[in-house]
């Protein structure tokens, strides 16, 4: 039977209160470890990268715009940081240059990003296009191109940073059917 407005039988007592504070207390007491257990991995994940030379800024802002809701806004702020280095004189003004010089096809721009889907790993839905249309076609000729290049590739990149490791510390090679995505660990 639901109990019913002023209906003081079915209020909680002060022990099923605190009970029921406690409860709500320990989940998010799991999340906070489970978040502390994530930057932990991050910070690891982060290291490793750079210990392969890849920019932190570069690859926070490669995800950022791969996984942006919004990429009309990346290109808007893109331009704006491209017109104040031009103010600054930082970089040259070719906004004034040959319009249709190095001008990729929005075809290319598709199969592009299909590719870096592809090498990141994401799903093969190209989610801006309509099933089985030209670009939705064009996309997923991409990322499978780009889950060639990562197929082909990757392994022989790990064995040669690894054995580059190991050289610096006068250790052997690990094999090379290690998860090239585990964590580096001391033997």
């Amino acid at each position: 039977m639901a109990a019913q407005i002023g209906d003081n039988s079915k209020e909680l007592t002060e022990l099923e209160k605190q009970a029921l504070w406690a409860h709500h207390v320990r989940r998010r007491i799991a999340i906070h470890h489970e978040r502390e257990e994530l930057k932990a991995s991050e910070t690891a994940a982060k290291k490793d990268a750079k210990n392969d030379g890849i920019s932190e800024q570069e690859m926070k802002d490669f995800i950022d715009c791969m996984l942006t809701d919004d990429p009309q806004k990346k290109v808007d702020n893109f331009n704006m940081l491209k017109r104040n280095r031009i103010r600054l004189g930082l970089i040259q003004d070719d906004r004034k240059g040959d319009l249709l010089a190095d001008r990729v096809t929005n075809e290319q721009m598709i199969f592009a990003a299909g590719v870096e889907a592809g090498l990141a790993g994401l799903d093969r839905v190209s989610k801006k296009y309509s099933a089985g249309s030209s670009e939705d076609k064009t996309w997923l000729s991409g990322w499978d191109d780009g889950q060639r290049i990562a197929r082909e590739n990757l392994q022989s990149a790990m064995e040669k940073r690894n054995a580059a490791k190991a050289s610096k510390t006068n250790e052997e090679p690990r094999a090379t059917g290690d998860d090239p995505f585990s964590q580096d660990k001391e033997d």
